[in-house]
């Protein structure tokens, strides 16, 4: 039916001497680039149309890919237009996603970002057998993605950023716990810290004495992630629903765990946590952006 629809309205333009054309959207390319598995992943690549600075351009990684690329290049497009006002200079994006599908490849994401099942209590999620390859996803990034970027593009790897947010959020800030010399800066928008808090506290423990260098690392979560919002009168009316929101314990967990990362690693990191008014899951990445975008490349410190 959407297809019918579709035609028609090519049909019409046609008719009306006009062509309809598909959207492009400028300075972005994507490619497949295989694991070690041979499995594809889509990379998504945007880069600035301007003279890169000396030593290449700041460089963001951005996991969901499929769903979020546009939405980040757009907003840092806009933002580092007048970079003296916003604070904000062009970077380089590179998305991580895959294949199929133009928003979530939820079994896939399942795997690439958790070590295991969750922590807590969750028949829905417990249900999926789609978890574990965390080792596999990160090797792949550190060690066939990034050389490629590298080789290919003109970026600053002393300036490079991952960005993830919900069960990519968790990945962020677990990888931080594992490998924090990985980015110059994690940013976790809303993440499922609940999938596996006591483990990456445990992974936590004694990583200062590990770790001579610096991060920054940037936490954030809406105001409405623990409960419902005045406006989701239907979800306020699932006590199922409700119950597991204030389980997984959203606010709570990013307030904790930035001050955990900041007794772990001591003056080695920057940790910036913000709680966002008026804010809920859905709209967390949205609102946060400008803030962690300019949180990211500061080079102040």
């Amino acid at each position: 039916m959407a297809e019918n629809k579709k035609n028609m309205r090519f049909q019409a333009l046609e008719n009306g001497a006009l062509a309809a054309r598909s959207l492009f959207v400028p300075d972005c390319e994507h490619f497949p680039l295989p694991g070690a598995d041979g499995r594809n992943h889509e990379i998504y690549v945007h880069v600035p149309a301007v003279e890169p600075p000396p030593g290449g351009f700041p460089v963001l990684y951005l996991l969901d890919a499929n769903a979020d690329f546009l939405l980040v290049v757009e907003t840092l497009r806009r933002l580092s237009r007048r970079p003296k006002a916003s604070g904000i200079r062009p970077a380089v994006v590179v998305g991580i996603g895959y294949p199929d599908g133009p928003d979530y490849d939820l079994d896939r994401r399942y795997e690439d970002f958790t070590r295991g099942p969750p922590e807590i209590d969750d028949a829905g999620w417990q249900a999926s057998t789609c978890h574990g390859g965390q080792a596999a996803f990160i090797d792949f990034v550190e060690n066939r993605l990034k050389p490629f970027i590298r080789s290919t593009f003109p970026v600053r790897e002393d300036l490079s950023a991952l960005l993830g947010h919900s069960l990519a959020g968790y990945l962020v800030l677990d990888w931080l716990c594992q490998r924090p010399q990985s980015f110059r800066a994690f940013l976790a928008v809303s993440p499922s810290i609940w999938w596996g808090r006591e483990a990456m506290l445990g992974r936590l423990a004694g990583r200062k004495a590990s770790f001579d260098g610096r991060f920054r690392a940037y936490l954030t979560v809406g105001q409405w992630e623990e409960e419902p919002a005045p406006w989701q009168a239907d979800l306020a009316a699932n006590a199922s629903y409700t119950s597991l929101r204030r389980r997984r314990a959203m606010i709570g967990n990013v307030r904790a765990f930035s001050e955990h990362i900041g007794e772990a690693y001591g003056d080695g990191v920057t940790v910036r946590c913000d709680i966002e008014d008026g804010g809920e899951h859905s709209s967390s990445l949205i609102t946060c952006l400008p803030r962690a975008l300019r949180f990211a490349f500061h080079e102040g410190d």
